[in-house]
């Protein structure tokens, strides 16, 4: 009798096992059917938009941006293309795959994918904020460049690699308020950071190279009075203008010997231009 029961148990175990697995097996094949036309799908996205983006160029602007150099420098072989080619195409497999899930009855993983998926195009946002960011600086830094070269400043690259890093840093700022991270703490360093280098350049040149600074402006209103070539005669100085530097002038006697003299004692002086 006992053993009549423990059989009718085991057999009706089993049945139950079988109708369960009997059940499943068309959500899991349609599952799969979602993963593979998804992955077929992605596949198809990323390869399309991988090869669209090195036809314009994305790759060389990227370059020029300098973010190939700073991928290099972190040991990522991906291009800029593919890493946003992998991006999209991951989004669209996480839908179908959240579709799996969901196929499925798999409530807690559909929940972590739905949470991943919402996260991407933020990340994308991010990404976009970010390049933006590094456009705008690599415009300031040839700006800032030309002009200091064209006012004859020696030391405009750095001035302009400092106003680069500047922009670079409220980029990065800026591109992980996207993920909806908190950065008030990022920003009040950097506020103070900013304020301080500004407080500290103003100082230095309002008091510190106060003399320098007169040179340079002196520097300003020498080009545009005089050309390099010009031939002139400032006290006992007399020869050919060659070099009108940030804080100083050169002058080049008949005996092709050299003259520095400070930018200011050119503007204060009687110049005779022959």
């Amino acid at each position: 009798m006992d053993t009549e029961n423990i059989t009718d148990k085991a057999y009706s175990g089993l049945i139950t096992v079988w109708h369960k697995v009997v059940t499943f097996l068309p959500d899991l094949i349609v599952a799969i059917l979602f993963l593979l036309v998804g992955w077929i799908i992605s596949t198809l996205i990323k390869n399309f938009l991988n090869k669209s983006l090195i036809k314009i160029g994305f790759d060389t602007f990227l370059n020029k941006l300098g973010l190939d150099s700073l991928l290099k420098k972190m040991d990522v072989t991906l291009t800029g293309s593919q890493v946003v080619a992998s991006l999209i195409s991951t989004f669209f497999l996480l839908i179908f795959l959240l579709a799996a899930l969901d196929i499925l009855g798999l409530t807690v993983l559909s929940g972590l994918i739905d949470t991943l998926v919402l996260f991407l195009p933020k990340l994308l946002a991010s990404l976009a904020v970010l390049i933006c960011g590094f456009f705008v600086a690599q415009i300031v830094f040839n700006g800032v460049k030309i002009a200091a070269k064209n006012t004859g400043v020696d030391y405009g690259r750095s001035v302009a690699e400092v106003c680069r890093g500047i922009i670079i840093v409220i980029t990065v700022s800026l591109s992980i308020t996207q993920l909806d991270i908190d950065v008030s703490l990022l920003n009040n360093i950097m506020t103070v950071l900013i304020g301080s280098v500004g407080l500290a350049a103003a100082i230095s040149l309002g008091i510190g190279t106060k003399a320098m600074a007169q040179e340079i402006v002196a520097g300003v209103y020498l080009r545009e009075m005089y050309q390099i070539g010009d031939v002139i005669e400032v006290t006992d100085i007399k020869g050919t203008l060659a070099v009108i530097g940030s804080v100083a002038s050169k002058v080049m006697a008949a005996d092709e010997s050299l003259t520095t003299i400070p930018n200011t004692f050119l503007l204060a002086n009687k110049v005779i231009k022959q």
